[in-house]
């Protein structure tokens, strides 16, 4: 049987890289120098929020 939610969740995975490549690609350097560091800022707030949650459950 077919998961709908797998292929779902790979089709948006999918998209997400195509944009994102998209993005990177057609970028200026100064563009890409913000994108990385709003990245960077996104994947800390990201740890940051995981760390709460996982002292709130332990």
């Amino acid at each position: 049987m077919i998961n709908v939610s797998s292929i779902c969740k790979g089709v948006a995975v999918g998209m997400t890289v195509g944009v994102i490549t998209y993005a990177v690609t057609n970028a200026t350097g100064s563009e890409k120098r913000r994108f990385k560091s709003n990245t960077m800022k996104a994947v800390r707030s990201v740890g940051s929020m995981m760390d709460i949650l996982g002292g709130m459950f332990m």
